[in-house]
């Protein structure tokens, strides 16, 4: 990339706090093509699966998506204080402005069914990051999309790949129940490990 590029509006800038110091990363900023522009994703539901800290979820808000963050129940005073935190900070950084779509953080156990009656599906876009790594949660992640999604559910996962035999096992499941689309080691950057596109 060229030095001019760097500082240019064809990219952004992301900032983390990593181990006490404050990193700067820039990335291309691509609206011209794909599904991912804000205004073709503005309004739309989401629900980010074992969202952990919750940032794919609130990268999507920040798409003008309306997001509902999932976890368990141990995980949730974290992620609903990473959203009020966040969600406060950005509208004091731009008062007035609807940068942000919206965002909550539930509870959400993976097969159960009041909890997943509770969020209202279907949703437009089922997302999740590294929350294939155990055998014994294939089936239940698997019903939990499947309730949570409608005929137009675009799901997206991205993972690492920590055991071959989970990992061929769910895309065996994934292959049998969707149509998948693997985005190549090229197109990764945005997501880590092996993004995993069902349709």
């Amino acid at each position: 990339m060229e030095a001019d590029r760097l500082n240019s509006p064809s990219t952004s800038v992301i900032n983390l706090e990593v181990l006490g110091h404050q990193l700067q990363f820039s990335q291309e900023k691509n609206c011209r093509k794909g599904r991912f522009c804000p205004s073709k994703l503005k309004g739309k539901r989401v629900i980010e699966l074992g969202a952990g800290c919750g940032v794919a979820g609130f990268g999507m808000a920040l798409l003008g998506c309306n997001v509902i963050t999932t976890d368990q129940i141990e995980v949730l005073p974290l992620l609903k204080r990473n959203v009020e935190w966040n969600t406060s900070r950005i509208s004091q950084m731009n008062p007035g402005s609807d940068l942000l779509g919206s965002i909550q953080a539930v509870e959400l156990d993976w097969g159960n069914e009041d909890h997943i009656k509770a969020v209202a599906p279907p949703f437009d876009y089922i997302i999740g990051t590294d929350v294939v790594y155990a055998e014994h949660l294939l089936e239940p992640l698997l019903q939990t999309i499947f309730a949570l999604s409608g005929p137009k559910t675009t799901i997206l996962l991205g993972y690492e790949i920590r055991s071959t035999s989970v990992h061929e096992q769910m895309l065996q499941m994934w292959k049998s129940n969707f149509n998948v689309k693997l985005v190549p080691k090229a197109k990764e950057s945005t997501m880590w490990g092996n993004p995993l596109g069902l349709y």
